[in-house]
């Protein structure tokens, strides 16, 4: 005999998932964000780094 799982648990199941899929992404977009910085440590002075940054943070805030 199958047993039927309550929508309101699937609904509950779903959205714990997308959260931990969503938690997932964040967590990997800081760590390739990080090694992209420490790869661009081995060939540019921390302040044309810190300015590249500065750039890409102000073209992230004009996005909106």
């Amino acid at each position: 005999m199958t047993r039927k799982i309550p929508q309101e648990a699937l609904d509950q199941l779903s959205q714990i998932s997308a959260s931990q899929v969503d938690d997932f992404l964040k967590r990997s977009s800081i760590t390739f964000l990080e090694c992209a910085i420490n790869l661009m440590a081995t060939h540019m002075s921390k302040e044309e780094i810190a300015a590249t940054l500065e750039e890409e943070a102000r073209l992230v805030k004009e996005m909106g």
